[in-house]
């Protein structure tokens, strides 16, 4: 069979080639999936944009290899306005505002499923004898130039930094990368030289379904990332699976907890034994991967999540319940637009520094967002010094 020279890969966490996919059984439907809601990372829409001729013709060509009865995109309602271009090739579409739902519909036996992305990678493989694989990847967070990228396999997290997205936020410095969307793995700034191909990428366990590169800086805390992270995968869970859909939820809870100061003692192995939990005893790959961001994060900044949960310190002083806020008197020119809190904790005057009550200040940060010359500032265990009235 033609196909069996093709040398491309899904996205799942199996890393298994495409062609042994294909001629493993007897295939009778192509269903091509374009899974991309609002909170996606875009890499979708730009393949609809930029090759959807080529995605359709690579899912021709694999009808035509092999003998399929019908092919089918699977496309959400907010790409609706390509669903006329498949219509005309002759390609039936399913547009759904549920992409979670009707997938479970559509991984039945005689249907091979792919990502848009394989097709694209399928059509390219069989027209250029001089095929280089590249991944359309989406560069987030405290970056210079954050965008959507064509890149090359094989070069490294580094690389990507620094040619495509310009390099990290000016001032700041790298704490952790994370690749492969809300379920991808975390690597740290010591890990930067992982090279973006599947063998170094998948054995943590992820996905490259959703090509999305974040890029934290120091200033973001761990917990609170990893408690955001639970939360969007728990909304993604199908429900089939209780591991699945009471784990994460579970995850998400304990997180939560602990960014708001009520961690509490085994609670670290606790998530350790879900997270090993969902991916022994779970169905499908979004179930295994799930906590896959968690799990990472943990083995990496074990500590951070212990100062978390026992010693209740938020060293990035991002969790809301570990921090108080003063004004800074180097900075503060006694304006007086902090004296708009609700709570009447900022006391002051004109040409005076101001200062903050802790004792009955409620965190709102209205003086924050209000305060021209960023002189309201965090502190953790360790109290600045401060006057003690307006002076």
């Amino acid at each position: 069979m033609e196909t069996e020279r093709i040398e491309i890969f899904g996205h799942g966490i199996k890393g298994r080639p495409s062609a042994e996919r294909w001629s493993s059984r007897e295939w009778k439907e192509l269903v091509c999936l374009f899974p991309e809601d609002q909170s996606e990372s875009g890499t979708v829409k730009y393949l609809l944009e930029h090759y959807l001729d080529e995605i359709i013709s690579g899912m021709e060509a694999l009808k035509d290899r092999l003998k399929l009865n019908s092919i089918c995109a699977l496309l959400s309602k907010n790409h609706e306005i390509y669903e006329e271009k498949f219509r005309l090739s002759g390609i039936q579409t399913n547009l759904t505002d549920d992409m979670k739902g009707i997938q479970k519909e559509i991984f039945k036996e005689g249907i091979l499923v792919h990502h848009a992305e394989t097709m694209l990678a399928l059509h390219r493989n069989l027209t250029d004898e001089n095929y280089v694989p590249h991944k359309i990847i989406s560069v987030t967070g405290d970056v210079m130039e954050p965008g959507i990228y064509e890149i090359p396999f094989g070069i490294t997290l580094e690389e990507i930094i620094t040619k495509y997205a310009k390099g990290v936020t000016a001032g700041k410095t790298v704490k952790f990368v994370s690749a492969g969307g809300s379920m991808g793995a975390v690597y740290g700034a010591d890990e930067l030289d992982t090279l973006f191909t599947y063998s170094s990428l998948l054995k943590e366990g992820t996905m490259l379904e959703s090509a999305q590169i974040e890029v934290c800086s120091n200033d973001t805390c761990i917990v609170d990332w990893a408690c955001k992270r639970m939360l969007i995968n728990s909304r993604k869970t199908c429900g089939t699976c209780v591991y699945c859909r009471e784990g994460i939820y579970q995850l998400f809870r304990i997180l939560q907890d602990a960014a708001e100061g009520k961690g509490r003692e085994g609670d670290i192995s606790l998530m350790k034994e879900i997270c090993e939990t969902l991916k022994a005893g779970t169905l499908c790959d979004i179930g295994r991967t799930a906590a896959v961001p968690l799990l990472t994060a943990m083995n990496k900044f074990g500590e951070e999540f212990e100062k978390h949960i026992d010693r209740k310190i938020c060293q990035s002083l991002s969790c809301i319940s570990y921090v108080k806020f003063y004004i800074d008197p180097a900075l503060c020119n006694g304006c007086g637009d902090c004296m708009v809190c609700p709570e009447h904790a900022v006391r002051g005057g004109e040409n005076l520094i101001h200062i903050i009550d802790t004792d009955i200040c409620n965190k709102c940060e209205k003086c924050i967002k209000v305060c021209s010359r960023n002189a309201v500032k965090r502190y953790g265990t360790v109290k600045p010094v401060l006057p003690s009235e307006p002076v």
